[in-house]
């Protein structure tokens, strides 16, 4: 196993920062950052609220 590490060149380098999908800003972060947790939640709460339901129905 390879440890040891090196110090970029400058060309690659300026690869890197043109290249790296973060570090080149090439997402929405609305999308990625509020819109995709805020679905997550939603379906996450539904699924609860679905399974209280059917619990209670089946232990009433």
């Amino acid at each position: 196993m390879n440890t040891q590490v090196r110090n970029a060149t400058p060309e690659e380098a300026i690869e890197w920062s043109q290249n790296d999908y973060f570090l080149s800003m090439k997402f929405d972060p609305l999308v990625l950052f509020v819109v995709i947790p805020a679905i997550i939640q939603i379906v996450v709460l539904a699924f609860m609220l679905v399974s209280m339901s059917v619990t209670g129905i089946f232990f009433e």
